[in-house]
């Protein structure tokens, strides 16, 4: 399944030079505003050392990572909605992704952060705002002839212009109207899950910023001392990470906090010749999880063998696993859950072609 994450922020907040940490990549990355016009895209594996031990344990080569898409966004400025700095179409790129990263630069200017924060959120609020009142001056020209359907989005439209007028995300709207289709029809920005990533200088990684009275989650990364490991060897990159003390790369903690920002949880399979991993919606069935590996598996669904990868990395094999009673048969209304290794049985449909 995998997903698009699209990193934000003002200009020079780093955004670039975070991108080269969690891909590897060279995006040039310098000290002028609008550094990055046309977005940096990477595709980049999901790091789990349990595909790696998985393999090992049932003798396969083949390994299919997980796969995320970050894309390197220009900055916005302060009238980004009214197409300042090429606005609109940066605007636009934002409203592609699945979970944005907004990038705020800490280094050299600790007091300013929430303003570069404040700036982006204001702009994309802006433009929902535009976006929220042409769709509802149409369908209020529609609501005249007595379209029911059309006053009902008249009304979610009231209720989004009313919160959005007010400074809020798109996001705070009732929850009832949050399901109809005409809001979700909208792909307003600010409801779009995101999460903080404070961009800071070496000396101040654990510094405490406060970061309490944020709308969402943040992280702190020092982007340019993480770019600068990402291109050593990895062996020495640990060894790195060990003497400055720091528990995980940027990309391990970008993927852990976009996987928990987006409710998505981490499953396998294996056959004879290789071992997958897959990032499935928490609540997910395993007749709906069959049907992301294949429809006629989804159509077809028996049942599903299921075993933890823990127990099974813990007792060596899969025939000991059976053995000690921890490997499970599930019906088509089970939710998997993280880290669970799932083997799916069905017949093939008859009229599949």
């Amino acid at each position: 399944m995998g997903f698009r994450c699209g990193i934000i922020g003002v200009p020079n907040a780093g955004k670039s030079t975070l991108f080269n940490a969690l891909t590897g990549s060279d995006a040039e990355a310098a000290n002028y505003p609008f550094c990055t016009i046309d977005p940096n895209i990477a595709t980049v594996a999901v790091p789990d050392k349990r595909l790696q031990i998985i393999a090992n344990i049932v003798g396969v080569d083949k390994k299919v990572p997980e796969v995320i898409e970050f894309v390197d966004i220009a900055g916005l400025v302060k009238g980004a909605s009214g197409g300042e700095g090429l606005g609109n179409r940066f605007l636009g790129q934002i409203r592609e992704m699945d979970v944005i990263v907004h990038v705020a630069g800490v280094f050299n200017q600790a007091k300013q952060w929430r303003e570069q924060i404040d700036i982006v959120n204001l702009e994309v609020i802006l433009a929902d705002l535009e976006t929220v009142q042409r769709a509802k001056s149409k369908s209020e020209r529609r609501a005249r002839t007595g379209d029911k359907e059309q006053i009902e989005a008249v009304s979610v439209y009231q209720a989004l212009e009313t919160v959005l007028s007010e400074g809020k995300q798109a996001a705070e709207i009732d929850k009832n109207m949050k399901n109809t289709s005409w809001y979700r029809d909208l792909h307003l920005i600010s409801a779009k899950r995101k999460f903080y990533v404070l961009n800071v200088a070496e000396k101040d990684m654990r510094s405490d910023f406060q970061m309490s009275e944020l709308d969402a989650p943040a992280l702190i990364v020092c982007a340019g001392l993480e770019t600068e490991i990402s291109q050593l060897p990895q062996d020495e990159q640990l060894v790195f990470r060990r003497e400055l003390q720091i528990d995980s790369s940027a990309l391990q903690s970008v993927v852990h906090k976009g996987y928990a920002t987006l409710d998505l949880l981490s499953v396998f399979t294996f056959n004879e010749t290789q071992v997958r991993a897959w990032s499935v919606p928490k609540g997910f069935s395993a007749q709906r999880f069959a049907g992301m590996i294949h429809t006629d598996m989804e159509k077809g669904f028996i049942r599903a063998e299921v075993m933890s990868s823990d127990d099974l990395i813990e007792l060596g094999d899969e025939i000991s696993v059976k053995n000690s009673g921890r490997m499970r048969i599930e019906g088509k209304d089970y939710r998997v859950a993280e880290g669970e290794i799932v083997r799916i049985r069905f017949n093939v449909p008859r009229n599949a072609a």
